[in-house]
């Protein structure tokens, strides 16, 4: 568990499906892979598959949690096969936990996180579909430099075609 200003980063687990039902009720799915609509049915096995794979080292899965209640989640994974040195970050935040740092804190966490867990991390990125300006403030906020803009960047998820995205990223190592 990482201690953050007013809330704390942990590991995802099962039990952590009302976080994404809420998150695919709101616009969270706008801007992220997670699924629209999902219920308890469908969200706890989709939430224990991610658990599942961070636990046994895949994805960097962590629930930003203020108190007791999940206000979001921020991770990364390895994009590159060839390239364990880059990861390329995500978060999300619920929109009634929003405009507090939540995020950029997160994802500054995330930074620590990653250099003292995954030897030879050097860089963390994170790509920002364009319309979503909010998103490059944070990413800013936490120490993030925008590099550019690849055309056609975010496949098709959640009903959107093919997306612009602008990529950001820190070096870390």
């Amino acid at each position: 568990m990482l201690a953050g200003d007013g809330f704390v980063l942990r590991p995802l687990r099962e039990s952590d499906f009302p976080l994404f039902v809420a998150a695919s009720k709101s616009d969270v799915p706008d801007w992220t892979f997670v699924p629209r609509d999902l219920d308890e049915a469908s969200a706890r096995p989709w939430v224990a598959e991610r658990a599942a794979a961070s636990a046994a080292g895949g994805p960097i899965r962590l629930v930003i949690e203020v108190g007791n209640t999940g206000a979001g989640m921020v991770g990364a994974h390895q994009p590159h096969a060839h390239d364990p040195g880059v990861l390329e970050a995500f978060y999300f935040v619920l929109p009634q936990f929003r405009r507090r740092g939540l995020a950029s804190a997160a994802l500054r966490l995330l930074g620590e996180h990653a250099r003292s867990t995954r030897p030879g991390v050097r860089r963390l990125q994170l790509w920002v579909i364009e319309g979503n300006p909010g998103s490059g403030r944070v990413a800013e906020a936490a120490g993030y430099v925008l590099e550019g803009v690849a055309r056609s960047q975010i496949a098709p998820v959640n009903g959107f075609g093919p997306r612009d995205a602008a990529l950001w990223g820190r070096v870390i190592g």
